[in-house]
């Protein structure tokens, strides 16, 4: 009958002994989405069955549980032997007459341990009557299980600064841990309502050539710790070993290199600021302000030397256009007697000042924003140019990522290059020192990390192409009961902004020797303008020369031009024997 009432509503049921669930649903039972399996009653034989054989081979978390208890079984005595996880959903059900005899009533309680072997808590979950029905819970099942009550986790961390550093005591015992994830334990610890135990980690742990694992995963994998705080990446290895929490953040894995020492050298500098449209019209504005001051000067000396005025001297054409450009230059024009003239003067003058102001202000942002020549700027120019060494943080997810690769040149990169470096710095910091200290070192890192360890080496490193996109989380135990009380945390620190705040606080190194933010103008940024200014002095000088040696052929040409014709004219004339 009850399966039939199931079946009209549309509700897959199955009822089958305990015993023929064992034999033949246990080992499937993860094909069904989060099914919610019922014991009837709760005779000793369903407890010895569900406490000796159902328990220890199920993931209790996995299904939802509901039994039904007599109003006279406790329900700490039924459990006394028997571990429900922190996150399993068990529901017990009894009844409730109580009140009203006439009113069939049932009180659902959820029943839960922190851990193995404390004490087992009990809450109403729902209540259900006969005349009103169901009455749910209005919060989550971590909105209701969100106090660990002083439960002690230990929390397994490495020395990566600034993200991780472990704070010692005098006896040199770990009591703390500060940086990003120290920051975030706190917060959990806070919500949580919990104790923390720290202990430090060599290295982060990769899969070894047997199938053991190192490091700090190693501690979740033998039960060790309860969580890995630190920079760990997802991969396949890693899920098949561990729990990982909600990501943390999201960043990109490149590799860096120290940056050249000189930029390249930008031949257009002194001509960028300014689009092509922009200098063709200054260039028309100095021929037809040359031109309209040269048309003036010329009507007003015909109309002065009619009615014999004084007026300005006249000037060439090609002195009035060297005029403006001065003008335009921020150089001086000599005065007029004439206010057309002056009110052109005026004009030449506002137009000079504005374009000398923008002209300076974008050359200075041109002059600033540096471009340096790279050697290379993929992972397949790193191979091909050969005289670089590469290196990756040893005993992490980045050297198990090179060895397992697929990708021909990632493959050829550890083959030839990875495989010969024999001491692999330990964290991130070490390695981004180590591009500082060595020539034509190359390292993988993480997008976050150069961002907040710049200012604390004595180089700027610059980054190759992306390899990958990655989220960063902290680790668990595997099937872990905390991991859904931690998630719902993170989201929660994520969802109100305080991770993002810790991210932007929390992730620097104190003491950072960072150098002025001020981009200098070095000797490359000027070789141009230098270039330009010698070329013009060679020239002027050329064209002095020039001018010189025509004035000198000419004077001795007009010479003998003039003895001809005096010696044509017979006429001659001494003066100390010398002839001219």
């Amino acid at each position: 009958m009850l399966q039939e009432y199931f079946s009209k509503k549309y509700i897959r049921t199955t009822i089958m002994e305990i015993s023929t669930f064992i034999a033949r649903v246990i080992a499937d039972y993860y094909h069904i989405k989060r099914p919610l399996l019922v014991f009837l009653d709760d005779s000793d034989d369903v407890k010895y069955q569900f406490g000796n054989l159902v328990a220890p081979l199920v993931d209790l978390a996995y299904p939802n549980w509901l039994i039904f208890f007599r109003e006279e079984t406790e329900i700490e005595n039924f459990f006394n032997d028997i571990y429900i996880p922190f996150d399993c959903t068990f529901m017990i059900s009894k009844t409730n007459n109580q009140n009203n005899e006439t009113i069939n009533a049932e009180i659902i309680w959820e029943a839960y341990q922190i851990d193995r072997g404390k004490e087992l808590r009990s809450r109403i979950f729902a209540e259900w009557n006969s005349e009103t029905g169901i009455q749910l819970p209005k919060y989550s099942l971590y909105q209701r299980r969100n106090n660990l009550y002083g439960h002690q986790l230990r929390v397994t961390s490495i020395e990566d600064p600034p993200s991780s550093i472990l704070i010692r005591n005098e006896v040199n015992e770990i009591i703390g841990l500060k940086g990003f994830f120290g920051g975030v334990i706190d917060l959990l610890k806070e919500g949580m309502n919990c104790t923390i135990k720290y202990q430090l980690a060599n290295e982060w742990g990769y899969l070894t050539a047997n199938g053991t694992w190192t490091g700090g995963i190693s501690s979740l994998i033998d039960k060790n710790s309860d969580i890995f705080a630190g920079e760990l990446v997802m991969t396949t290895d890693r899920l098949n070993a561990i729990t990982f929490t909600t990501p943390l953040y999201s960043t990109k894995c490149r590799t860096y290199i120290k940056r050249p020492s000189t930029s390249a050298l930008k031949w257009d500098a002194y001509a960028i600021p300014f689009a092509g449209g922009i200098w063709s019209a200054i260039g028309i504005i100095i021929f037809v302000t040359g031109g309209v001051m040269s048309g003036m000067k010329s009507f007003t000396s015909i109309f002065q030397r009619s009615n014999n005025m004084i007026g300005d001297e006249p000037v060439s054409f090609l002195n009035t256009i060297f005029t403006v450009f001065g003008a335009l230059c921020s150089q001086g024009i000599a005065s007029s007697l004439h206010d057309p003239i002056r009110i052109v003067h005026i004009s030449i003058h506002v137009t000079g000042v504005v374009l000398m102001a923008a002209y300076s202000a974008a050359l200075i942002s041109s002059l600033a924003v540096k471009t340096f020549v790279m050697p290379f700027t993929t992972m397949e120019g790193l191979v091909k140019d050969g005289t670089y060494r590469f290196g990756v943080v040893g005993a992490s997810a980045d050297y198990t990522f090179f060895r397992n690769t697929s990708d021909e040149v990632m493959s050829v990169l550890f083959e030839k290059v990875l495989v010969k470096e024999k001491n692999l710095p330990m964290n991130y910091f070490e390695g981004l020192t180590r591009v500082c200290n060595e020539d034509k070192y190359a390292f993988m890192t993480l997008d976050n990390v150069v961002s907040q360890l710049q200012s604390s080496i004595n180089c700027v490193v610059m980054p190759l192409n992306v390899i990958s996109q990655t989220s960063i989380s902290m680790a668990l135990q595997l099937h872990s009961p905390y991991r859904g009380l931690i998630d719902n945390n993170i989201l929660l620190l994520r969802d109100s902004g305080i991770l993002q705040r810790l991210l932007n606080a929390r992730w620097a190194l104190t003491g950072d020797n960072a150098e002025s933010t001020w981009s200098t103008v070095e000797i490359t940024d000027i070789v141009p303008l230098i270039i330009v200014l010698i070329g013009g002095i060679c020239m002027s000088f050329i064209l002095l020369a020039s001018e010189r040696l025509f004035y000198i052929k000419s004077k001795k040409f007009k010479r003998k031009k003039l003895i001809k014709r005096l010696i044509t004219n017979g006429k001659f004339l001494m003066r100390d024997k010398i002839l001219y």
